[in-house]
Order: structure tokens, then C-alpha cells, then sequence
């Protein structure tokens, strides 16, 4: 909460509900080592952690090492303002504050894409609930709290997200100022 009444002082004409989503998203997806900074070790820990869940030999492993190392390349380039190879929370919120919903960066379309890609383990194309899930689990969010996540944003359990309803979960998640938009629960996050 004072992390939050912080931002809303150093960045008072951006809605504080994306704020509150904008530090989880930096503080659960990308800090991944809990540093108040996010740099290449978090992204490493991602890919490790693909490593540990699908093998050494997997898709998911190989597209994951690759994807994140130019994630990282972009975003570094939009975000780091100081150049220190660190990006911090309030540069990674400047970074999405720039941002046009309507041709968004290179970086965020790819992230959104490797996301969708990287939980795709079947490959065919759409994500299931056990896909979501396992997804959800390299970032540390439990299976119970990612199937309510799930539901939530699909109201059917047997769903199957297609990409495009990905895309519009996904910008909703980071833009929509709208608390009862379905895509603020997409990364395993049930938000009342």
C-alpha cells in the first residue's frame, strides 16, 4: 500500500488502479529475484525455471531462452533510461504511460505473443485451462488461484483462449482502467 501512495505521488495523472496493476505485473512477472530492479537475472530465472517444468530438450525451453534475450534487448532499449542495464519500477511505468494502445511497441507485442506462445504446449493453437495453468505456475502463481483466474476471465472452465481473446485479455490486463475487465485477472491474478 505505501508502494502504491508513492507512485501516486511521482506519477499523480495516471489512474491509480493501473498503477496498482503495473507494480504487480513488474513486482510478479519481472522482479523476479525481488530486487526492486528488474535486469537479465530475472529474465534468466524465467528461463530456468521453463528448463525445470518442460526439460532441457523442449520447445518451450529453446523458444523461451530466445524470445526473452530480445524481450530483454527491447525492453532495455524503451526503458532504461539511465542505460545501467537495470530497468526500475518507475522507469517500467514511464515505459507503459508512452505506450499507444493502438500500436503498441515492439517489445510489449512481443511479449504478449511470447506469452501466448509459451503456454501453447500442445501447440495447437489455443490455451487450455491445464495450459493457463501450468503457465501461470513459472511465475510462481498456484494452480487454485490460476483456474479462479481462469474462470473468471472465461466464465467456462472448458474454454479454449484463442489468440486474439489472449490480446484483448492482454491489453485490458495492462490498460483497461475498467475494474470489472475480464482481462485484469490474466496473470493469475483475481482482482475484486
Amino acid at each position: 500500500m505505501e508502494e502504491l501512495q508513492k507512485l501516486q505521488k511521482t506519477f499523480p495523472n495516471i489512474d491509480p488502479f493501473l498503477l496498482y496493476k503495473w507494480e504487480r505485473i513488474f513486482s510478479v512477472f519481472f522482479d523476479r529475484n525481488s530486487s526492486k530492479k528488474m535486469d537479465w537475472g530475472d529474465f534468466y530465472l524465467v528461463t530456468r525455471k521453463v528448463r525445470d517444468i518442460y526439460g532441457a530438450e523442449s520447445v518451450q525451453w529453446d523458444f523461451a531462452r530466445q524470445a526473452l534475450a530480445a524481450l530483454w534487448e527491447g525492453l532495455c532499449k524503451m526503458a532504461d533510461a539511465d542505460h545501467d542495464q537495470l530497468i526500475s519500477l518507475n522507469e517500467w511505468i514511464s515505459t507503459l504511460e508512452k505506450i499507444d494502445t493502438k500500436h503498441p511497441q515492439k517489445w510489449f507485442t512481443d511479449y504478449r505473443n511470447f506469452m501466448f506462445q509459451l503456454f501453447d504446449v500442445s501447440k495447437d493453437g489455443v490455451l487450455d485451462m491445464a495450459e493457463y495453468c501450468d503457465g501461470m505456475l513459472l511465475y510462481g502463481v498456484r494452480e487454485q488461484q490460476a483456474q479462479e483466474a481462469f474462470k473468471a476471465m472465461t466464465n467456462d472452465p472448458c474454454a479454449k483462449l484463442k489468440p486474439e481473446q489472449w490480446g484483448k485479455f492482454f491489453d485490458e490486463l495492462f490498460f483497461s482502467k475498467d475494474k470489472s475487465a475480464k482481462g485484469n485477472h490474466l496473470f493469475g491474478i483475481v482482482l475484486n
